[in-house]
Order: C-alpha cells, then sequence, then structure tokens
C-alpha cells in the first residue's frame, strides 16, 4: 500500500511539473535614438542693391532696404573699400593722382568701373582734419546689379530739371558743365564766407542730364 501511494505521489509532482508555466524570460529594449538638435539656417547673406552717395559719406543698402555697410570720408580707406567691394566686387590696385603740392594732397585711386574712390596719403596729420581725406565721383547710375543715387534720388543720365527742382543752395561752373550742390552736412554753414560744409555735386552737361556725381563738394573752394 506504500508503495502505491509513493508512486501517486511521484506522478502527481510529475504532472504538476510539465503543467507549470516558465516564467517570460525579458528581452533587451532597443535604446531610442538620441534626437539631435535641428539644425539652425544659416541666415541669408545680404543682397547689395542700392549706394547712396551723401554729403557726409556713402551709405549702401540691401534689397530689403536695410543699411549693410557705410563710410564717411575721414574713415581709413580699408573700412571705404570693405563697403564698395561688397557693393561692387573686389577693389582694383589702386593708381596715383597726384596733388598741386600745396592746397591738394596726393590721392590713391580705385576705379570700379562706374565709380572713383580718391583716399588722400601722406597727409602728415589725422585724416579727420584734412578738408578732402576722401572722394568718389560717380559716372553710372548702375554697376553690375547695384544703382548709385543721391539722397534726393538723383543719378547720372537723370535731367537737369529734376536737379533744378529740388532748389540746389549753389552752383558752381564745372569742365562739364554746372556742379549743382546738394545735401550740406551742415546747412548753417552754406553761405558761411569763413567756413564750409560738405555736399553732394550733380553736374549737368550736355543735353541738360547728368553726367557726373561728386562728393564731397566744399560749398565753397580752398583754393
Amino acid at each position: 500500500m506504500r508503495t502505491r501511494l509513493a508512486a501517486v505521489a511521484a506522478l502527481t509532482l510529475v504532472a504538476l511539473a510539465g503543467c507549470s508555466t516558465p516564467a517570460p524570460v525579458a528581452t533587451p529594449t532597443a535604446a531610442a535614438p538620441a534626437s539631435s538638435p535641428s539644425a539652425t539656417p544659416e541666415p541669408e547673406a545680404a543682397v547689395p542693391s542700392e549706394l547712396v552717395v551723401r554729403g557726409a559719406g556713402v551709405e549702401l543698402y540691401d534689397t530689403d532696404g536695410t543699411l549693410v555697410g557705410s563710410f564717411i570720408w575721414a574713415d581709413e580707406t580699408e573700412a571705404a573699400l570693405e563697403v564698395l567691394e561688397l557693393a561692387f566686387g573686389p577693389a582694383p590696385a589702386p593708381g596715383l593722382n597726384l596733388g598741386d603740392g600745396t592746397h591738394y594732397a596726393d590721392y590713391e585711386t580705385y576705379d570700379f568701373e562706374g565709380l572713383l574712390y580718391f583716399s588722400a596719403i601722406d597727409l602728415g596729420k589725422p585724416r579727420n582734419e584734412y578738408f578732402l581725406p576722401a572722394t568718389v565721383q560717380v559716372d553710372a547710375a548702375q554697376i553690375g546689379e547695384v544703382s548709385i543715387r543721391t539722397v534726393d534720388g538723383l543719378r547720372v543720365g537723370g535731367s537737369g530739371a529734376d536737379v533744378r527742382s529740388l532748389s540746389p543752395a549753389l552752383d558752381y561752373p564745372h569742365a562739364q558743365g554746372i556742379a549743382y550742390l546738394l545735401d550740406p552736412v551742415d546747412p548753417a554753414r552754406v553761405s558761411d564766407p569763413e567756413d564750409a560744409t560738405d555736399m553732394v555735386a550733380a553736374v549737368v552737361g550736355e543735353a541738360d542730364r547728368v553726367v557726373r556725381l561728386i562728393a564731397p563738394y566744399p560749398s565753397r573752394s580752398f583754393v
């Protein structure tokens, strides 16, 4: 009898063992890839569109009308060329324009084929103490994609009537016609016989057309 009970017990243990469900084995979960920060788009480079020649200096604007560069006449040559190169591309090798040995200094000249930039050299004094440290001469209404005008909207090729309609404060004879002076830095000094202020000259020549812009143009001669 004991033998039968032991055998039954053994069979019951084997049956229970066969019916038990093994614990599931955990499978490793693949790590989610780390999210990379979204790349910040590079700001678009300014596209120069318009160069404005003023009595005080030069301003460069992009296609949105935002000022992207400027210089005044007493700025160092490198600063002025940085603006002009942004507008027109690499500067050409400089030329030399000799002064008269008394009133006018020698000038390095940079010809952008439509705009000449003159920068005084060997002054023997700070640039801001010389009456004409730099000047530009404009002979084109546009260079490449950049148009050139005065603050009053005058351009080479425009009409003399448009110039005169602005009631220029002064006008002087010029080798190419008549130089009408506008945009004074200090309007109170325009008629001062002892002093002068820088202005912009719109030179009106043949066919009553603007043939050149010059800045700065002193309101009175120092010669």
